[in-house]
């Protein structure tokens, strides 16, 4: 099979690739587009380190896409680490490819690989448990000293709630064919040579070895002849190959080694395969293990790299006939050792020198930068510079923060550039080679599901609207239940949350309330980057809806998306078809625009429908209003308020101000801007002012006001802008019920109740002057002065006036008032 094709399957959400060597050109040009054209947007690599260190020194061109639209982490072992596993997740299924290509573009489209494929449909299966056993290895590697691939890995999990329950395979499995198999992996204390070895367990006829690298002595055959005592040993070689020890075949009875010929003539055989052929089966072993004791071990020695090969069971005879080798092997195409090249090793590449390299890894989340030293860097003795996508320097300033254990943290001021690489200059002048950065925010933002057809449905009713209306809460339901089937918990959104019945080496995200939260936040900066809890949510699409309807642009667009490359149908037109008169004698349609145009059409015309169908009554936002205040009492109980709640509050309030009448309107006015206008300003038990408080009340009042249940991630370091723009619409929202232009008596009556609730709301949620003043708020505020605040009568002006003149008064003492509620 031609591997890269694999990656264009669907029904995966998640892959996890292992290699040894890593070329970014060809992962990002051949692998990513084609997973990403398949909807697998969580992707991970794990290549060896210095490997890694050695492609980022010059090796390879620098990434463009590493850090932002898939993780890479570099991985230690006692030898090297070589195995060449792809697992692919999926909500129902699973895949686990084994094989000998590294990341680069001679193993995904040069050399001659070889790679065995587990496919789990079926729960249970031998086939499901290849894939856990697979997983198993895999997060040996994923111990969650990262915060990105820690939420990676939770994300995948949640969405693949069959892998946490799928029993690893232990030994050998039977698979939905009737053959058997194993998954055989380093890491155990047999070594693979030996539990390949005992899984034959009987006589052997013919052992066959594709390896394209040897031990100098042979001593890895020498162990396998011994083990196996095969009949003959039959040896796959390039007639020049100079990495073959021909003078240690007098140690190895019974070789015979063979000319490829023409067999897949121009490519290198990089496969590996053992093949042990008995009068009953096939004993097949592929994978990423050379024919090296570093690789499969002996009897008492286990092998010190890391590797992963697949074993199969198959009908003797059958491998190679499948694999074409009848018409390699015969005694034609036998060759004289005599005749084969003298040893002439490559020069290896120096890999003590390419961890001293290694200044460790770095990750950001918006303005803060997160370093984890590598032995060779002491970070006393050291300081980091940030570089651009183009490894270039960028200006920009790192101060140090309050930081834990081994971690330094560091807050990047002074630009609105992301960093790409960091790079650690010690003070006896070595500086490494580039790391790395991973943009958590950013990674999350892109890591995301494909939106379910229940979910598209629930935001296309948003497509044709420009006003908040009943229609946004819906919404809010329809995708809060979707994610709520998602997660293991009721925990927040943005929150990687860790199974109780099993053991996790992640770093602890423990969700904090928001008074905890707040009295450890880092104040936010002018300027700053978007910071979104919400990021690789559908809920950041009505996020964004809020903000377009109140004139704000979307701050959280992926960027990255743009200059990603493209899927390999990117180019597909549609215009081809095999036989084109078959087709347009079948009647066959090819104007698929205008097909796809009416459909839309006909869609878009539904939701219309549905959608006036939702212009609410008063009674129903009253209803609303009701609805939302249970919700708050309920999920009070069970301390499980989070960032939904959040923007449920924020869309309930601007559903009002789109609903409430001017003062100036009657019940007889015909004007059509008032559609939607359905709560007085006054004389009414449910004019707009007192449902606004209702609102907000059950969040910032009574003695036992809900923002004290609500909780967030103690992975934000800094306010949300989510958050944020929720108190600040808050803040618009009291102080418009107290400056609307009503009768007097009703003015003061509203001052009576509204103001220690906006005195509240304020203390509650930004505790400081300068937060409650940040041009982030008033912002916001004048935003919502520009949507809402004409038409109500109420001037810009007068709100930011009085919004100050409260901060004011509140903080006139020079020290946060102590925080009293009000029934």
């Amino acid at each position: 099979m031609k591997l890269y094709e694999r990656f264009a399957d669907k029904e995966f959400h998640t892959s996890i690739a292992t290699s040894f060597g890593i070329d970014f050109d060809a992962y990002e040009n051949i692998v990513l587009p084609r997973l990403r054209g398949a909807e697998c947007r969580n992707n991970l690599v794990l290549a060896d380190g210095r490997m890694l260190t050695h492609a980022l020194c010059g090796a390879s061109a620098l990434p463009h896409h590493a850090g932002r639209l898939y993780t890479i982490n570099g991985i230690s072992a006692q030898g090297v680490f070589h195995p060449k596993l792809f697992l692919q997740v999926g909500r129902r299924r699973g895949r686990l490819i084994v094989s000998s290509a590294n990341l680069t573009t001679p193993g995904l489209g040069g050399n001659l690989e070889l790679a065995g494929m587990v496919v789990s449909d079926e729960p249970d299966s031998g086939e499901q448990r290849l894939v856990a056993a697979g997983w198993q290895y895999l997060s040996r590697f994923l111990n969650g000293d990262q915060q990105a691939t820690a939420a990676q890995v939770e994300w995948m999990l949640t969405r693949a709630p069959w892998l946490a329950k799928a029993t690893p395979a232990t030994g050998l499995v039977s698979l939905a064919d009737g053959t058997l198999a194993a998954l055989l992996t380093t890491g155990e204390n047999l070594g693979i040579g030996r539990r390949f070895t005992e899984l034959v367990g009987e006589p052997v006829e013919r052992l066959i070895v594709i390896s394209p690298y040897w031990d100098p002595n042979l001593a890895a055959l020498s162990y396998l002849a011994e083990r196996l005592s095969p009949g003959e040993i039959s040896v796959l070689l390039e007639p020049e190959c100079t990495v073959f020890p021909k003078w240690a075949l007098g140690e190895v009875q019974g070789v015979r080694i063979y000319d490829r010929g023409d067999f897949r003539k121009g490519r290198f055989i990089h496969a590996k395969a053992i093949i042990a052929r008995t009068t009953t089966a096939d004993h097949v072993l592929v994978g990423s293990a050379n024919c090296t004791l570093p690789a499969l071990g002996h009897a008492d020695f286990a092998g010190s790299n890391e590797e992963a090969c697949l074993y199969r069971r198959l009908p003797p005879g059958s491998t190679v006939d499948a694999l074409g080798l009848g018409a390699v092997l015969t005694s034609e195409r036998q060759l004289d050792p005599a005749a084969l090249p003298d040893l002439d090793l490559d020069e290896e590449l120096p890999l003590g020198e390419l961890a001293a390299l290694n200044s460790g890894k770095f990750e950001c989340r918006v303005d803060t930068l997160t370093w984890c030293p590598s032995d060779a860097f002491d970070p006393a003795e050291s300081t980091i510079t940030l570089l651009d996508q183009q490894g270039k320097p960028m200006p920009c300033r790192l101060s140090p923060l309050a930081s834990s254990g081994d971690t330094l943290r560091f807050e990047i001021g002074d630009t609105q550039e992301r960093p790409a690489f960091a790079r650690a200059q010690h003070k006896d002048g070595r500086v490494s080679a580039p790391s790395i950065v991973t943009l958590i925010d950013r990674l999350r933002a892109v890591v995301r599901e494909t939106s379910s057809r229940q979910a598209d449905n629930a935001l296309r009713l948003l497509d044709d609207e420009t006003e908040a209306s009943l229609m946004l809460l819906d919404v809010l339901g329809v995708l809060e239940r979707i994610e709520q089937g998602e997660r293991t918990g009721k925990e927040p959104i943005s929150i990687p949350k860790t199974r109780k019945d099993e053991p996790s080496n992640a770093p602890a995200y423990t969700t904090l309330s928001y008074d905890q939260f707040i009295a450890g936040r880092r104040p936010r900066t002018e300027n700053q980057l978007p910071h979104n809890s919400l990021a690789g949510s559908d809920v950041s699409i009505v996020r964004n809806f809020l903000n377009r309807v109140i004139g704000l642009g979307a701050v959280d667009q992926d960027d990255e998306e743009e200059g990603a490359p493209l899927p390999a149908g990117a180019f597909d037109l549609g215009d081809e078809t095999g036989d084109g008169q078959a087709a347009l004698d079948a009647g066959e349609d090819f104007d698929t625009e205008k097909t796809r145009r009416e459909e839309e059409e006909r869609e878009r015309a539904e939701h219309r429908k549905a959608a006036a169908a939702k212009k609410a009554t008063k009674d129903q936002i009253v209803a609303a209003v009701t609805a939302f205040s249970k919700r708050i009492r309920e999920r009070k109980e069970s301390e499980a308020l989070d960032s939904h709640d959040v923007i449920r509050l924020r869309a309930l309030l601007m559903i009002i101000c789109t609903s409430a009448l001017p003062v100036a309107a009657t019940k007889f006015s015909k004007a059509k801007g008032l559609r939607l206008q359905v709560l007085p300003s006054q004389g009414d038990p449910n004019s707009w002012p007192i449902v606004i408080g209702r609102a907000l009340f059950e969040l910032f009042g009574g003695n036992n006001p809900g923002i004290r249940h609500l909780y967030l991630a103690g992975e934000h370091d800094q306010i949300p802008d989510d958050i944020l723009e929720c108190w600040a619409t808050c803040y618009w929202c009291l102080q418009a019920c107290l400056t609307a232009p009503v009768a007097p008596r009703e003015r003061e009556r509203l001052r009576r109740y509204v103001k220690p609730l906006a005195e509240l709301a304020y203390l509650l949620t930004l505790p400081t002057k300068a937060e409650l003043l940040s041009s982030d708020v008033i912002g916001l505020m004048s935003a919502m002065s520009e949507a809402y605040g004409k038409r109500l009568g109420i001037e810009e002006a007068t709100i930011a006036r009085e919004h100050r003149a409260m901060v004011e008064a509140l903080f006139s003492k020079g020290a946060r008032p102590e925080v009293t509620v009000v029934q």
